[in-house]
């Protein structure tokens, strides 16, 4: 979805990062690497990594005089026509490194932007992109015009005719603004009548950090054919699927939007909606990849969490892509995390069909367990009179057993508490509870 980009006039970029006594040399590294893969999921090539190591924060430019005309000297010697910096600078300090630099000059949370609006497919997406992009330029109009679809008139230092083309520019944005957001509450109150829909339903969440491998365990669950490329953000759509056509009550599935450190506070508060989704689970599948760096992710994802309100609902763990590391260090995450399920989907994947069973069977059978522990069982009579009520029984709870004796139909039900109590209202005097 190239046409969603803000700032896709550059090719080949600098990574540069400033240095903190805040912050660690392997933070550090550990950050640029994250940028790196952020701009080749754009598709731009990247030149090499600056860093500089400073007490402060350059008011206007950022970084220091001396490590300034370090980063010209390599622009200019590797033909690089952008600079991407791992940190989030001010509009002013971006208008300054332009001007110095004569290139163009993109911060973390402009990046990350620039590959939601990428990879937005569905219609949810691209609105919720749209919004954060629009909320993310109302502070940064000045130098920003040309990205801006709207007819320009007027002297820029004059008011005009009672107003400067930068009123006009805030004007359109907030009208812009307004519009995405009410086209967003409409989707939002879809989504709130599906969740109605599925009310009788448990809900699973799979959550994680970015190409943790969520959409390939999500395949496997499933048996969908959902995107998956070993990139960033390559999902960005909430999508469900059934986990299993016959069990009782259903199971439903839900991939989410990865999440990343330091993840810009416009794409999350666009992407509440989307994400709301992990806060109505009754579940939460972690998927965590294994050879990266498992207390950063695992931090980043529990901020998240406790920024949805989420933190209370159960968690599994599941530690993906253990094909990257030794068996040495298998073990000892097995033996630090004992509830946690090992799986490398990777390798399943390119398995035959009829060896695929590992990962699916490990998963779906810690869910199964870890739903029925949560059933209650119910013994009822059914008068023969109100037996086309059965259906109703049946999509509603598992028939563990039935028995049609001659003052009615007695039956062993198994259900989540809440449609047991669905069962109880819609029923009323129909059924007889037994001890």
């Amino acid at each position: 979805m190239e046409e969603n980009r803000l700032f896709d006039n550059w090719n080949r970029a600098l990574l540069v990062s400033l240095q903190l006594p805040t912050k660690s040399t392997t933070e550090v590294q550990n950050s640029l690497q994250e940028l790196s893969s952020l701009a080749c999921s754009l598709g731009g090539d990247v030149a090499g990594l600056v860093v500089q190591v400073s007490s402060q924060i350059h008011p206007a430019n950022f970084f220091g005089k001396g490590k300034l005309t370090e980063i010209k000297s390599i622009l200019q010697k590797d033909n690089v026509d952008a600079l991407l910096v791992d940190n989030q600078l001010s509009p002013k300090q971006i208008r300054n490194l332009e001007k110095l630099l004569e290139c163009a000059v993109l911060d973390r949370t402009q990046l990350i932007l620039e590959i939601f609006a990428k990879n937005a497919r569905t219609h949810e997406a691209k609105l919720q992109i749209e919004l954060a992009q629009s909320e993310y330029l109302l502070t940064r109009l000045v130098g920003l015009w040309k990205h801006l679809d709207r007819e320009r008139g007027g002297i820029a230092a004059s008011r005009g005719t009672g107003e400067r083309q930068i009123e006009k520019d805030r004007q359109f944005l907030r009208q812009r603004i307004t519009r995405l957001k009410r086209q967003l509450r409409k989707v939002e109150k879809e989504r709130k009548t599906q969740k109605k829909r599925r009310s009788n339903c448990f809900c699973v969440s799979l959550i994680g950090y970015t190409n943790a491998g969520k959409s390939t365990i999500m395949n496997s669950l499933t048996n969908s054919s959902l995107l998956v490329e070993d990139r960033l953000f390559a999902t960005l759509d909430s999508t469900t699927r059934l986990l299993e056509e016959d069990s009782r009550p259903k199971v439903l599935l839900s991939d989410t939007v990865g999440f990343i450190s330091n993840l810009p506070h416009e794409v999350v508060a666009a992407f509440r909606s989307t994400l709301s989704i992990v806060k109505e689970a009754d579940l939460l599948l972690h998927i965590i990849d294994a050879s990266d760096d498992i207390d950063e992710h695992t931090q980043t994802a529990n901020i998240v969490l406790q920024d949805l309100e989420a933190l209370s609902i159960p968690v599994i763990k599941i530690f993906n892509k253990t094909d990257r590391i030794s068996p040495t260090r298998v073990l000892l995450l097995e033996k630090l995390y004992p509830d946690a399920i090992f799986v490398s989907a990777f390798e399943e994947r390119n398995k035959k069909y009829e060896n695929k069973l590992g990962l699916v069977h490990k998963i779906r059978k810690k869910i199964m367990v870890f739903f029925e522990e949560r059933m209650k069982t119910v013994r009822i009579r059914l008068d023969y009179e109100h037996c086309q009520q059965l259906a109703n029984i049946y999509e509603l709870s598992r028939v563990d057993n039935i028995d049609y004796q001659e003052q009615g139909i007695i039956m062993t039900l198994t259900a989540i508490p809440r449609n047991l109590d669905r069962l109880r209202h819609h029923l009323g005097s129909n059924i007889t509870e037994m001890r």
